[in-house]
């Protein structure tokens, strides 16, 4: 019976050590979302009797490798990485739709457009349609952002204009809030970029 100390000696001791293992916290997960343009100030006057021009941006289109929780990085050209601890707050393609209804609400004269994502009253007078091809980038280095983008007269038969855009952040981010802001400026310079489309095909 005296032979079993030992073994309850050796188990008590590998128990201490690993308690401060057990009891050890793990960093929290932080939560990011995509930022929209500053809201403009609020116009004053009468627009009951104006017919408004109606626009409805269709869900977003993304592609599988971002088309999860965690925030995507370029490691290297063929490389991606996930970020475990660095998540979206809402599924991308949702907050890429509703980011860009935004920005175009504020971009296009709030007296004669109305902004719809995903749902709206029918018939609209526009269709955007907009599929996102890359868009991610480095900490400490380049973030891309590129996008195949429609615009349609009334039904989706009529296409009135079709492009393929790609912009640059002119800054590095140093972590995972900058490369998110600088997300956002890039889907603001897609946003300006379509809303100067829709004015300049009436």
């Amino acid at each position: 019976m005296h032979h079993s100390f030992p073994f309850v000696k050796t188990l008590a001791f590998i128990i201490l050590c690993l308690w401060p293992l057990g009891c050890a916290t793990s960093p929290p997960t932080k939560f990011y979302l995509l930022s929209p343009l500053p809201a403009p100030s609020l116009e004053t006057g009468d627009t009951q009797t104006q017919q408004l021009t109606t626009i409805r941006v269709d869900a977003v289109v993304i592609p599988g490798y971002l088309d999860r929780d965690e925030i995507v990085t370029r490691v290297s050209k063929n490389e991606i990485h996930l970020a475990d601890l660095n998540q979206w707050g809402a599924p991308l393609r949702d907050n890429l739709t509703n980011i860009l209804a935004l920005n175009l609400s504020r971009l296009l004269p709030a007296k004669g457009f109305a902004i719809f994502p995903f749902k709206c009253p029918s018939p609209v007078d526009y269709q955007l349609s907009v599929e996102i091809v890359r868009m991610d980038g480095r900490l400490d280095g380049d973030v891309h952002l590129t996008a195949q983008w429609s615009i349609l007269r009334g039904n989706k038969n009529n296409i009135m204009v079709t492009r393929k855009s790609r912009f640059k952040a002119s800054k590095a981010p140093t972590d995972y809030d900058e490369l998110v802001a600088a997300q956002s400026r890039l889907v603001e310079a897609l946003s300006r970029e379509i809303a100067k489309s829709i004015q300049a095909h009436p």
